[in-house]
């Protein structure tokens, strides 16, 4: 059975965070990879790769479950923009460093794909596809 945007399931976040990217934004002919997740805490980040493009999620476990919180590019890379978001610094540096080693395995035309994302998108609290189901902040 496929997770519901901010549904927890038995899994841990390594199952649950993709099945609730790919519940919000997979079409039948538009698959979504999600590849790495690294999770620090109540905090997450998820890279995807749907349709030519991608970028990276930021997700925050709350008494729901995960929901995203916003899609950006390289503009959560860093520990220092992800205390401007609103990490603690203990978690900020942890999670930054966690996708660091995480992305040190992919392929550079991967980390091109995800640097591709423009800008910074923020989610409605409700998960919403309607809000991001395009990808808008993405360059054609």
């Amino acid at each position: 059975m496929a997770s519901m945007p901010g549904m927890e399931m038995s899994d841990g976040p390594n199952q649950t965070i993709p099945a609730t990217l790919k519940t919000m934004f997979e079409t039948a002919d538009k698959p979504l990879r999600i590849d790495p997740v690294v999770v620090q805490n109540d905090w997450a980040i998820a890279g995807w790769q749907q349709d030519g493009r991608g970028g990276r999620a930021l997700l925050k476990r709350g008494h729901h479950g995960w929901t995203v919180y916003l899609c950006s590019g390289d503009g959560i890379k860093d520990a220092a923009a992800l205390q401007k978001i609103g990490l603690a610094a203990d978690d900020a540096e942890a999670l930054a460093a966690k996708l660091s080693d995480a992305e040190a395995a992919l392929d550079p035309t991967i980390l091109k794909i995800f640097a591709s994302f423009e800008g910074t998108v923020m989610m409605a609290d409700d998960a919403g596809a309607a809000v991001h189901g395009g990808h808008e902040g993405h360059a054609q």
